[in-house]
């Protein structure tokens, strides 16, 4: 491998190309590569969903639900299947193992649904597979608001949205708010009576009237003629004129039995921009497009369209991702500047202007180097990267520090520049190729974190192994290049020199007033080493113990100030659209008066939850102009507490791995009246505790319906049946389906619906409706009977089992850890053994994550033993270097509990394996030293001090850089330079402070203690001479 540095040393010319070949493509990686807010997750589940118009929860339940269910289970890969039934809908979610292969596993999907496409009712939906992707989420919605008609409006947001989807990078755009078109045909019963028609009569006539006809071609010696027979209905007048009976020579048509008309379907749902009604156009790009750019094309477009626009319209952006984007990106761009910045200062003061300029070199080459190969990899700026960029910045000038510091001291010994660093690229080709493959050696594994916590942390390990692989080609092949040519010694005064020549000889009178402190604390040391390792250990052994016994305890994820806030809310009341839309409304109101509210959007009625009749988003302003989230929230719920008859359930934008409530609870049973009672038990438990708040349960819901069930065999001796009772009830609610048909002014199908007259829609009605049969007409009421029950809105299912929810989120100081344990010694006692508690949610990605990081940190220490090993071949050396791996995981626990900090699993575990491959190099370049001291000195404790002593600045500039490049995290301060201003406690700063503590607490501690332990170990062995 020398042998590699050699080529590129004598090359110089060549390797100077070589850099300046990878500056220039480092530019146009960084220039364009795509930017994001956070990295695009993939998560490991596929969604099936079909649907039939007016089936409840139990019958989807058991005539989809079930069938789906029998056959997708047996599929290789399912860690878990939940199935979700509505009024008729039915969601059923496959969760896969880490690592699925999701074209396989949606051609498996696919496969099995076709074979149950039989077992499906006929009037089912055919199932769609669906891929969960966060990346196809809106990262644009526009809202459309002014006080023009309806059809105007649909008309323009119809015309933006086919614009805008052929734009290049946007996949989709969804318009929220935007009603149907319909046909209606208005039949008074009476009508039917008198005319003695049914309901299947109207439908097979539209039907057969509504038929495209392959008519073909007629040949004839003449020529050839095609034919072209009209079928399909083109306008509401062919339906008019449609005929529907004949009696002798009388034909009834539609127009004689109906009023048609053109209309819009009943409103389901609404959208409000700040209290206005509108349309709202929600945009998503496609996976892999760079959001910013999405969204600049967007708005360019609608810039050039809007002229046409009637006056009064106005375009408001909303959950626009493009500012926070570049507001985060900034920020962390400009908190690498200021890590850059304090290491080259702390470089110039200890080594020297020219030195320093050199180390620093490789930052910005390091990090072209990565980012060139992110960018090749498909991956996108985001926070996530950049604050690896961060974290890297005292690692990467690791290794130049090390080459140029052994150049310096041989410069200052008398050798010639290029002779001093063609010896650095030799003599340290091999401590540094270890140091650097330790570190890789720690990232490697986080590279398999499984699950969404590892689709988003994954990116640490990307973005350090690709920079730091970039600073050992730095330190190794370009340095002493560059070193030969520019190279000078960090000292010219005789006086210095002769400080730093007596490392080199051994003679402590002549050193520095720090190293000469030094020398005599590790000489004392290493006359008691057992005591010392002794005090040492029990200290940091205590501390840990004490820290995980009465510390404060442990949490998975950081709290992010959040950008977003979202009302939900909730009732049990049987309430109309109208009704929904006007407790929104009040909400609105008192939000309103918010100062620190930007925008907010409401979505009322159908909004794919029957839990909720609303959702208000509810846009903040810059985190620089306002108050702090909480603070906010608390004046909202004060503000709102008083509108009775409703449940607020509130939620905040997270940024990370962890969505939805901290506290997710599921209990199954295949006994329905078990899981309602053990919800009651819990809900109750959980009410009267302190730290829950926001409680939600499946089962809260106090809604009524009216069940109608049909006397089949009254029906039968009447000529009547259960699909002619039933569309004609149907005729009451949300009319019977005709036929469809494709109106000649318009790309879009239009349903045929047939309702009664609005005076026979009521449940009333019933007494006054009658169905003809053989018998003539008789009352429909003689065929069926009503019963009140509670509406069931929702079937949950995990595993085949009946599932219930509960979910609620955690008062400031609380932590989910904590509370969960205080939940399971409480429903201990009691317990119905029928029923499966499960807890989900943010706890079990918190369990998940600890399981993989034990496993990561495990295979971390016998991956770094495997490459000491390689390196020394001798156990006590690999031994040694490995007890700085102890130092530093015990002294985390302990700088924790002097401060008395919450360990936080992700980011602190995370910091403790980065922790594990720094801190290593210190001993490895002690060792190093060691070895060759022993070949020329025969007192082992003076080989000792001198290896210290020779090594101790190298070890000190590597760790204060390290710390250095954390220190804006570790303070949440960053400086704008555009704007020159200073910014403290952002948001982003918020998410990386855990982990910039740990690093930085383990490595200060563990590096002090590790100049005596190290030399202690070394001490009490057994070893005289170089292996």
């Amino acid at each position: 491998m020398k042998v590699i540095a050699g080529f590129f040393f004598k090359k110089n010319r060549f390797t100077l190309f070589l850099l300046a070949s990878i500056l220039c493509l480092g530019l146009y990686s960084y220039i364009n590569i795509p930017r994001e807010k956070t990295p695009e997750i993939k998560i490991p589940i596929l969604s099936i969903s079909t649907s039939v118009q007016g089936m409840s929860p139990e019958d989807a339940e058991k005539l989809l639900i079930l069938p789906i269910e029998k056959e997708v289970k047996f599929i290789e890969g399912i860690e878990r299947i939940t199935s979700i039934a509505r009024d008729g809908i039915v969601n059923v979610m496959l969760e896969f193992i880490a690592g699925f292969d999701h074209k396989k596993a949606m051609e498996n999907v696919r496969s099995k649904l076709e074979s149950i496409r039989s077992r499906l009712p006929k009037e089912a939906n055919f199932p769609v597979i669906h891929e969960i992707d966060l990346s196809l989420f809106p990262v644009l919605s526009i809202g459309l608001v002014g006080d023009i008609p309806e059809r105007t409006l649909m008309k323009i947001a119809q015309e933006l949205q086919h614009k805008i989807e052929t734009l290049s990078n946007v996949l989709s755009l969804k318009i929220i708010g935007m009603r149907k078109d319909i046909l209606e045909v208005i039949i008074s019963p009476d009508t039917i009576n008198m005319y003695n028609l049914h309901m299947e009569e109207i439908l097979l006539a539209i039907a057969r009237n509504n038929k495209f006809i392959q008519s073909g071609n007629l040949e004839s010696y003449v020529g050839n003629y095609t034919l072209n027979i009209e079928g399909l209905l083109k306008n509401y007048q062919d339906i008019m004129n449609i005929p529907i009976k004949v009696d002798g020579n009388s034909v009834v048509t539609v127009k004689d039995i109906a009023t048609v008309r053109p209309t819009f379907e009943s409103a389901k749902s609404f959208a409000r921009v700040n209290g206005n009604p509108c349309l709202v156009l929600e945009v998503s790009k496609k996976s892999g497009k760079n959001t910013i750019e999405t969204i600049q094309q967007v708005k360019n477009l609608i810039n050039d369209v809007k002229s046409f626009f009637p006056k009064n319209l106005s375009i408001i952006y909303l959950q626009d991702q493009s500012h926070e984007i570049l507001d985060i990106l900034n920020e962390l761009q400009n908190t690498i500047i200021i890590s850059i910045l304090l290491v080259i200062v702390v470089m110039m003061i200890c080594m020297g202007v020219r030195v320093a300029i050199l180390v620093s070199l490789s930052i910005p080459i390091s990090f072209l180097l990565g980012i060139t190969a992110m960018y090749f990899m498909g991956c996108t700026l985001n926070v996530v990267i950049l604050f690896s960029l961060i974290m890297a910045v005292g690692m990467l000038v690791d290794d130049a520090i090390v080459i140029n510091e052994y150049a310096d001291r041989k410069m200052i010994s008398g050798f010639s520049k290029k002779e001093a660093f063609q010896k650095a690229a030799y003599d340290m080709f091999w401590p540094v190729a270890s140091a650097t493959l330790t570190k890789l050696a720690v990232f490697c594994p986080l590279l398999f974190w499984p699950g969404v916590t590892g689709e988003f942390m994954k990116y640490i390990p990307i973005a350090l192994i690709t920079t730091l692989t970039g600073s050992w080609i730095m330190a190794i092949i370009f340095m002493p290049v560059l070193g030969s040519i520019f190279g000078k010694p960090s000292v010219s005064s005789s006086e210095d020199m002769e400080k730093i020549n007596a490392i080199e000889s051994g003679d402590i009178s002549k050193l520095g007033i720090f190293f000469r402190y030094y020398a005599y604390m590790l000489n004392n040391v290493l006359d008691y080493p057992k005591k010392f390792i002794f005090i040492v250990t029990a200290i940091l052994l205590m501390s840990t113990i004490t820290y995980f016994t009465i510390g404060p305890g442990v949490k998975f994820f950081p709290n992010i100030e959040p950008s977003m806030i979202i009302i939900n809310v909730q009732t049990d009341s049987n309430l109309s659209i109208y009704e929904k839309s006007n407790i929104i409304k009040e909400i609105e109101e008192k939000i309103a008066n918010i100062d620190d509210v930007k925008f907010f959007y409401s979505k009322i009625g159908d909004i794919g939850s029957d839990e909720l009749i609303g959702k208000i988003h509810i846009e903040l302003k810059d985190w620089k102009f306002r108050r702090k989230s909480r603070k906010i929230l608390k004046d909202m719920l004060y503000l709102i507490k008083d509108i009775k008859g409703i449940i607020i359930n509130i939620e905040e934008e997270k940024m990370g791995p962890n969505k939805g409530k901290p506290i997710q609870i599921n209990l199954s049973s295949y006994d329905i009246k078990s899981i309602n009672s053990a919800a009651a038990k819990v809900t109750s438990l959980m009410a009267k505790s302190s730290g829950f708040i926001d409680i939600v349960s499946d089962n809260s819901s106090l809604e009524m319906e009216w069940r109608i069930d049909i006397d089949r065999y009254k029906a039968a001796k009447f000529g009547a049946n259960v699909s002619m009772i039933g569309d004609f009830l149907k005729m009451i609610t949300d009319g019977v389906i005709l036929n469809k048909y494709y109106p000649s002014n318009s790309n879009e199908e239009v349903d045929i619906i047939a309702k009664f007259t609005k005076d026979y829609r009521r449940l009333g009605a019933l007494k006054t409706l009658f169905i003809n049969t053989i018998y003539g007409p008789v009352s429909i009421e003689n065929f069926i009977t009503k019963k009140a029950f509670y509406k069931v809105k929702k079937i949950k299912r995990i595993d085949g089992l009946r599932t219930l929810s509960i979910s609620s989120n955690l008062e400031a100081g609380y932590f989910a850890d904590e509370r969960i344990k205080y939940l399971q010694s409480k429903l201990k006692q009691d317990w119905d053994s029928k029923v499966l508690i499960n807890f989900d949610g943010e706890i079990k990605n918190q369990k998940d994550s600890e399981n993989f990081l034990l496993k990561a940190f495990i295979i971390v220490i016998v991956l770094i033993a495997a490459i000491l090993i390689i390196e020394f071949n001798n156990l006590y050396y690999v031994f040694t270097i490995m007890t700085a791996i102890f130092l530093s995981t015990t002294c985390v626990f302990f700088g924790l509990l002097l401060t008395y900090q919450v360990f936080g699993v992700v980011m602190g575990g995370v910091g403790i394996i980065v922790l594990a491959g720094v801190i290593v190099n210190n001993n490895i370049l002690l060792i190093d030293a060691f070895c060759a001291n022993l070949n020329n000195i025969t007192v082992k404790k003076e080989a000792i001090i001198r290896a210290a002593l020779t090594r101790i600045r190298p070890i000190l500039l590597t760790v204060v850089t390290g710390v250095l490049g954390l220190v804006p995290m570790i303070f949440k301060v960053s400086i704008d330079f555009l704007h020159r201003d200073i910014l403290y406690d952002s948001p982003s700063s918020q998410l990386w402070v855990e982990l910039s503590i740990t690093i930085s607490i383990g490595l200060m501690l563990a590096t002090v203690i590790t100049l005596f332990f190290t030399p202690s170990l070394l001490m009490i062995s057994n070893i005289k001479k170089r292996l």
